[in-house]
């Protein structure tokens, strides 16, 4: 069923409702602000009224005028004070909605499962929790206030015509229709339009974000051309709906002009003749009608004005929507509860898992992880290694078999209690803007300086990071940008060690740095293994070389499993890798 523009911003409202008397509080003031703006054109037709009985002999007190000049000048000041709590209450919402608005978007988006991450474009997402709540918020804060007070303008103005002269009204309202079929056809063509403008410029955010981030290898491989032209295909995508949309516009503002000059033309000939001829409202109430009448037309643009934002938000909206909309694939069970006993044994029990139109990934992988114990995991690119290390984060789920934490399904904990045990280092290092102590501590703010420095050194990294110009402090740019790999991974690995957790989990956590620093960090890593279960992941054999139990897969499989000396002994596939990358022939 499709979703229309008024249902989409009408989601808004869970968002507002908490703010409900604020929101209730400006509509009034602007209610009232309205009623003093319509106050001067009556009073206009009055005094016209009073200075032509003068004229005719019938002279008023001599203070009526005096009265009638200062009831405008008073409209005018509460006309100020309304409007201007008006704006600023109903402005102020706009911000705080925004800010909720943008927060539950993130939080939202922190709930997902890795797949969707991997299946959206970062800039896309991040268009859409800055520009579109934007979007939105000059929706609440600009066109809410506009459509209220031409609402306002429109009632409250028809109300006074019909009151002075209900034919002359009647002759203003009658090429309404002509301009509300304009609306409507206006919307209906302009609203797809919109549509596909937000959903190419979130392509171009995504697009322009993504090559940012790896200009180093676009000017390596000479591809600037070649991404520029990228970047001007999908651009040209959001100019041509821009431009088709101003043109709907262009067409659509005419009409208005249009309808504008036949009620005007009704009122100036069908008015003044009813008035010369005595059967229509006095001089003074025919002047406070073409007053009034002229205070409509601008709200007739404004109203063509607020469709095309209308439009734009409903937009913004719906990528908002589809967003807020998405369940993550990967969420906490019915009646999962807290982990709160330590984790003795992990055990992957006949586990199975392929990608979406893939072949299997892991075929039937069964093995166990103990409390002071180090798992190792080998074998060739693409065996599954990487994949075993996704179901134990839980960012994926086995489609069959399971893992279990002490003998129990680990689905039926929490995700939170879960990974708050866990410690994880990723072959590709990824630090967050800011100084090393921020990287360090992150998920461990409360953490002791004295804390930091030995999660440093457990990390192999204290002394290359004291030797930075200010130390734990200094700043390291966009992802770690002013840092060599290997000191990313080391201050990655810092991070996880930080957090003293109950499982360490490594996924190539040592492959940038160099043999000797390598060493070290094993030497130390074998100490801090102590009362806590450690799964490594690696290319490198040496990397594993102490671990209590190595296990070596192949397309999914695990073929062999033992200590170094056990495997080496078999002369299969891990002595294989050892000879080629040991350089010992066996």
């Amino acid at each position: 069923m499709r979703i229309t523009s008024s249902w989409t911003l009408a989601r808004l409202w869970p968002f507002v409702a908490p703010y409900r008397n604020r929101y209730l509080f400006g509509i009034a003031a602007n209610i009232l602000a309205r009623s003093c703006d319509l106050v001067p054109m009556v009073i206009v037709g009055k005094a016209v009224d009073a200075i032509t009985a003068a004229k005719d002999g019938a002279s008023p007190g001599a203070d009526t005028l005096v009265y009638y000049g200062l009831a405008v000048l008073l409209s005018f000041v509460l006309l100020a004070v309304f409007q201007s709590v008006s704006d600023y209450t109903l402005d102020a919402l706009a911000q705080l909605v925004r800010h909720d608005l943008r927060v539950a978007l993130y939080g939202h988006l922190q709930r997902q499962d890795m797949h969707f991450f991997e299946e959206r474009q970062s800039g896309d997402l991040l268009n859409i929790v800055s520009s579109d709540v934007d979007t939105l918020e000059n929706f609440l804060s600009d066109a809410t206030t506009s459509t209220i007070r031409l609402i306002i303008t429109f009632v409250g103005t028809f109300a006074v015509l019909f009151w002075i002269d209900w034919r002359l009204a009647l002759l203003l309202m009658a090429p309404m229709p002509f301009a509300f079929a304009a609306v409507r056809t206006f919307s209906t063509s302009i609203r797809p339009r919109y549509r596909q403008a937000r959903q190419a410029v979130g392509q171009v955010a995504g697009i322009i974000g993504n090559n940012l981030r790896g200009m180093g290898v676009i000017q390596a491989f000479t591809a600037e051309a070649e991404q520029a032209r990228r970047v001007e295909e999908q651009s040209a995508l959001y100019r041509d709906e821009a431009i088709g949309a101003s043109l709907a516009r262009a067409r659509f503002v005419p009409v208005l002009y249009a309808v504008a000059g036949m009620a005007f033309a009704l009122l100036i000939a069908g008015g003044g003749w009813l008035t010369l001829s005595g059967n229509g409202p006095s001089v003074g109430d025919y002047a406070t009608f073409i007053l009034l009448a002229t205070r409509l037309v601008l709200p007739l643009f404004v109203f063509g004005m607020l469709i095309n934002q209308f439009q734009r938000s409903e937009a913004s909206a719906g990528r908002i929507w589809g967003v807020l909309s998405l369940a993550p694939a990967i969420a906490d069970r019915p009646g999962a509860e807290p982990l709160r006993e330590t984790p003795q044994t992990i055990a992957f029990e006949d586990v199975r898992f392929s990608y979406p139109d893939r072949d299997p990934v892991l075929k039937g992988v069964s093995f166990e992880m103990q409390r002071g114990k180090v798992v190792g995991v080998v074998g060739p690119t693409g065996a599954g290694k990487s994949t075993l290390v996704k179901l134990l984060l839980r960012h994926l789920e086995p489609q069959s078999g399971r893992i279990a934490l002490n003998g129990r399904d680990m689905g039926g904990y929490t995700l939170a209690s879960l990974r708050g045990r866990l410690g994880y280092v990723s072959q590709e290092a990824f630090l967050f803007t800011g100084t090393v102590a921020q990287n360090i501590r992150l998920g461990a703010s409360e953490s002791t300086d004295e804390q930091l420095r030995e999660a440093a050194r457990i990390a192999g990294a204290l002394e290359f990071i004291e030797a930075l110009p200010q130390g734990f402090e200094t700043a390291i740019g966009e992802g770690g940008i002013k840092l060599s790999g290997g000191q990313r991974q080391r201050i990655s690995l810092a991070r996880a060690v930080l957090r003293d957790p109950d499982v360490l989990v490594l996924d190539e956590a040592t492959s940038a740095v160099d043999t000797r620093t390598e060493e070290i960090i094993q030497e130390n890593l074998h100490a801090f293994r102590e009362n806590r279960m450690t799964l490594a992941v690696a290319h490198r054999l040496s990397t594993v070389r102490q671990s209590d139990l190595i296990i070596v897969m192949v397309d999914g499989v695990i073929v062999e499993r033992g200590r170094h000396e056990e495997l080496l002994e078999m002369n299969g596939v891990y002595a294989g890798l050892w000879s080629v990358q040991s350089g010992e022939l066996r």
